[in-house]
């Protein structure tokens, strides 16, 4: 490790706990930069997320991460890394949530298991591990209904946990059966989090809903990717048709995951490296992309009441009412 690497001061806000999305990017950098985690307003840079306004108190480079589907605002935030699939000059990188679950990301990459290995397993139906439904798309639901109506779903969230309470090994318990549903909580193109990798992880098919753009970088021959369909009981007949058919289960098995057998550009750590490298690399003051300006600052003071001082903030447009009257 280079003993000389540059100290970058670090503020982590508006994360929620653990602030693991903004951590585990820290952690590409490790071996080119140190880390001083600080509260300090005056941070040389802030990463922030969908929390709160907190980043509002902060003068640095402020660099918004995306642990939730909510987009950036590029008014507040100098550079982004979430979900959206957007291009916005050196401003923004994709950065699904799936890229953080180290292990079972770096699956994707390797040879699968041994088709013949998974079914000496005998592995049961199908397994769903969810524990909320509230503010969801009623789809995570109509998937469980339809296909126990075929056969048993396992269960194995606090969401109708089936299987005798939450189960402490998600691996372990999806390891164990053919299928593994792999819903997001909406429908979002580019918002592709760790479920379909831990899936996956399991040696099981992943039946997919949420990314509507997962085909363009995931092999669709490899898991049923319900965008694909033109309805979610086609999707399902779908599932069920290789459930009794051994021959095409048996050849989904054996499918690369990447499509093309490659892992995209845009996801390759190097590529998020090369990102962030240019950020903090730059002259301090040469980093900054926000507004800064009259207009700027008036934007930011707005939010800053709304968030820190309702009341006040209350009080002048009720003034600036008043004074139109």
């Amino acid at each position: 490790m280079n003993s000389s690497r540059p100290i970058k001061r670090i503020a982590i806000v508006d994360c929620g706990h653990p602030a693991h999305v903004a951590n585990a990017i820290l952690k590409i950098l490790t071996e080119e930069y140190k880390f001083e985690i600080t509260e300090d307003y005056d941070a040389d840079y802030v990463f922030h997320s969908c929390m709160g306004y907190e980043v509002l108190k902060y003068t640095g480079i402020r660099i918004y991460v995306g642990g939730e589907c909510v987009s950036p605002n590029f008014n507040i935030s100098d550079y982004a890394l979430t979900f959206d699939q957007l291009e916005f000059g050196d401003r923004y990188h994709w950065f699904p949530l799936i890229k953080i679950y180290e292990t079972a990301y770096a699956n994707l990459a390797r040879p699968r298991l041994a088709t013949d290995t998974v079914l000496a397993q005998n592995r049961n139906f199908c397994a769903y591990v969810m524990s909320n439904t509230s503010n969801s798309a009623p789809e995570r639901i109509e998937i469980f209904d339809k296909l126990s109506a075929y056969k048993q779903v396992h269960s194995g969230g606090r969401w109708r946990n089936n299987v005798g309470g939450p189960i402490q090994d998600k691996l372990a318990f999806q390891s164990k059966h053919k299928f593994v549903i792999a819903f997001e909580n909406q429908l979002s193109p580019g918002y592709l989090t760790e479920k379909f990798a831990e899936a996956a992880h399991a040696g099981a098919i992943p039946i997919y809903w949420g990314d509507s753009n997962i085909g363009n970088y995931l092999n669709t021959k490899a898991f049923i990717n319900c965008h694909e369909y033109p309805t979610l009981d086609a999707a399902i007949a779908e599932v069920i048709a290789i459930d009794q058919d051994p021959a095409r289960y048996k050849a989904m098995l054996a499918e690369h995951w990447f499509k093309n057998g490659v892992e995209p550009e845009a996801l390759k750590s190097e590529n998020i490296r090369k990102f962030l490298r240019n950020i903090l690399d730059q002259h301090h003051e040469q980093a900054f992309r926000r507004n800064r300006g009259r207009w700027g600052i008036k934007y930011e003071r707005q939010l800053f009441r709304m968030y820190h001082n309702p009341l006040r903030h209350a009080c002048r447009k009720l003034h600036k009412r008043l004074r139109g009257l």
